[in-house]
């Protein structure tokens, strides 16, 4: 059965506009791969605001174009850019297309989703002859501001106790992404053409305390939805803590942030 690994309320939308140049960059990294002419229909998998879906009406201006999200405050910010789409809200373990796509993208959205054994095979079935699926995903779990993260959750409750719930420590430390090995056995037997590849970017990002903003809009929403308002205040003091000292600012006041993200072009 396919999971759902964060069950949360609404995005932020614009928050997650904060660092949308970086988060174009490995959409860009990921078309770059893509050899296909003229696509007819192109769905955005997991949308959000649009950043993908308008470079898409750029590469691709005569295809039709579906933007597909479950946050209405994500669909709300697309639906302000000047491009022709048509925008659904669904939960991509709902979703199913009006037609077969001729590209499905999926950037940064299906490490939200567990059981990629089944879940790749089944948008692969959702192409026409000669379609492409393309992803990226962020690797996130052997990063160091996730193990910051975990260490917060293990010991900054009262006295130095858990925080959360053992499911909720047992969740955020669960890892649904597979190696590129096992994503290459998986999808070979399935695809005429595959092209796998993983990425560690050295992003160099602003501001007082930017890496609990990126993260705050992605893999924490999970948590801040588990704790009360108590533990939420507690958790982010800490945490911050701990990134602040492990991210220190540069002297030109920049902070590096090393990110890795996997990449998969897959045609059938």
């Amino acid at each position: 059965m396919i999971t759902r690994f964060y069950t949360v309320p609404d995005w932020d939308a614009k928050a997650y506009q904060q660092f949308s140049r970086h988060r174009q960059r490995p959409v860009n990294e990921l078309l770059d791969r893509v050899e296909l002419d003229d696509p007819k229909c192109i769905y955005d998998l997991g949308c959000g605001t649009g950043i993908a879906t308008q470079l898409l009406a750029e590469r691709w201006p005569r295809a039709q174009l579906h933007g597909v999200d479950s946050s209405a405050q994500m669909l709300e910010e697309a639906r302000c850019l000047p491009i022709s789409a048509l925008w659904k809200q669904c939960d991509l373990l709902d979703w199913q297309p009006e037609q077969p796509a001729d590209l499905l993208l999926a950037a940064a959205v299906l490490h939200f989703i567990g059981d990629h054994e089944q879940l790749l095979p089944r948008l692969l079935g959702h192409l026409s002859p000669g379609g492409c699926l393309a992803a990226h995903m962020p690797d996130w779990r052997d990063a160091l501001w996730y193990r910051l993260m975990l260490d917060t959750l293990e010991d900054s409750g009262p006295g130095h106790t858990p925080m959360g719930t053992a499911q909720l420590r047992q969740r955020m430390a669960a890892r649904p992404l597979l190696s590129l090995e096992d994503y290459y056995r998986l999808l070979a037997p399935l695809t005429t053409s595959l092209d796998i590849w993983e990425t560690e970017q050295l992003q160099v990002v602003d501001g007082k305390s930017p890496i609990y903003d990126w993260v705050k809009v992605s893999a924490l929403r999970s948590v801040m939805q588990a704790l009360n308002a108590e533990e939420q205040a507690r958790f982010i003091y800490h945490f911050m803590m701990r990134v602040h000292a492990h991210y220190p600012q540069e002297k030109n006041g920049n902070t590096l942030f090393p990110f890795k993200r996997i990449f998969i072009v897959a045609r059938v």
